[in-house]
């Protein structure tokens, strides 16, 4: 337990170094991860075991508990966001995000017809999300503001996580702690910021991909929708592509080779035909690419460290893939589609630590895309240590 707690504390843990050593130094860096283990560790003892009529109010409660914490965190948002994002915090380049303003500018180009990769954010940088992360966002861009997803997708993922461990109090103490221990996850939330939505939707839907794949009486046809969905979602950041080892391995368990092939196939289909019109209208144009430089900039301390750091990504997706044991289960397909995220992450984060001294712990906010993967399989160890059988 203790082992799957500490798995909880690296991936809550990871992001936010980037958060506190921006506002509080080295110092903050060391207090929190300190305070955050031992509040972990400290878990078992002090907050497994509610008493029985507070964990059966969670559990009977559980539908309106989900809806006031989006609605609440909602409402910070709505206080919080103006401030982050008109510079009254100080300069503005370090006050907010503007991923969402890159998503809100792609996202309204392409609703208007125009190429999305032209404009650049008021910081000056270029357009960052995917084709597939500008049509998922449509709905929210349409209501107002991209920065809205997250909400939605964060109140679909406790639906989804309740049905998964059959019961309501596991993620919503789960999101609780996060939103308690990860104070990353809450400034990603209230700037806007789109990494937490990019990696709740690729998790839903790989999930329902990997629901719908087994049932027999369902048509063929129709099982092909999460795999279309999922394959939009994943053309919203590349480094997702990597995950498709995993989802192939998993599925050829539950379904047969025959059809994860078919499910992986149209998943794979789907990112091209999503991806592919935008990038040949203007490949040079195409400012997505400039993501490949995160890693690249580091050739002079590791050559080729924008080919190798992904070949070793890639070649660990498929030994974990290899590793799949018969009778997969969500949790092992969400700690190694979190161990795939990571990889890049931390070999990134040594190296800009190397680069940049302290400064390079701004990299660790790339640990926001392992973040869900990782927590909610470390979690599900902890409080249901049996594999969960899809």
């Amino acid at each position: 337990m203790n082992r799957a707690l500490l798995g909880l504390a690296f991936w809550l843990g990871l992001p936010s170094t980037a958060l506190l050593q921006k506002y509080f130094g080295l110092a903050g860096v060391a207090a929190y991860l300190l305070g955050l283990v031992l509040a972990l560790l400290l878990w078992p003892r002090f907050g497994r075991h509610l008493p029985r009529p507070g964990a059966a109010f969670l559990e009977k409660q559980f539908p309106w508990l989900a809806l006031l914490t989006c609605a609440a965190l909602l409402g910070l948002f709505a206080l919080a966001y103006p401030i982050t994002n008109n510079g009254r915090t100080g300069d503005r380049r370090t006050s907010g995000s503007d991923t969402d303003d890159a998503l809100n500018l792609a996202t309204t180009e392409l609703l208007h017809g125009r190429y999305p990769y032209y404009p650049r954010t008021y910081l000056d940088n270029p357009i960052t999300p995917m084709p597939g992360a500008l049509l998922l966002a449509i709905p929210f861009v349409l209501l107002g503001n991209s920065a809205y997803q997250s909400f939605f997708w964060l109140l679909l993922w406790l639906l989804a996580m309740r049905r998964h461990w059959q019961a309501g109090r596991p993620p919503l103490l789960l999101l609780w702690l996060m939103l308690a221990l990860s104070p990353v996850v809450v400034y990603s939330l209230v700037v806007g910021n789109d990494y937490l939505a990019n990696s709740l939707y690729v998790l839903l839907f790989m999930l329902w991909l990997v629901r719908w794949a087994p049932r027999p009486g369902l048509n063929p046809w129709l099982k092909l929708l999460p795999a279309i969905c999922l394959g939009i979602g994943l053309s919203s950041r590349a480094n997702f592509l990597l995950l498709l080892p995993l989802i192939f391995a998993t599925l050829a368990q539950l379904a047969g080779r025959p059809a994860a092939l078919r499910s992986t196939v149209t998943t794979g289909l789907t990112f091209l035909l999503v991806t592919l019109p935008f990038y040949l209208y203007d490949p040079a144009g195409f400012s997505p690419l400039h993501t490949t430089d995160e890693l690249g900039r580091f050739n002079h301390l590791l050559p080729y460290a924008g080919l190798l750091i992904p070949l070793a990504t890639a070649l660990l997706a498929l030994f974990l893939a290899w590793r799949q044991r018969v009778g997969a289960d969500l949790q092992q397909l969400f700690r190694s589609s979190a161990l795939v995220l990571a990889l890049p992450v931390l070999a990134g984060l040594a190296l800009a630590l190397l680069a940049y001294g302290p400064a390079g712990f701004t990299f660790a906010f790339f640990g926001l895309f392992p973040l869900f993967f990782g927590a909610t399989a470390s979690w599900h160890s902890a409080v249901c240590p049996r594999p969960h059988l899809l």
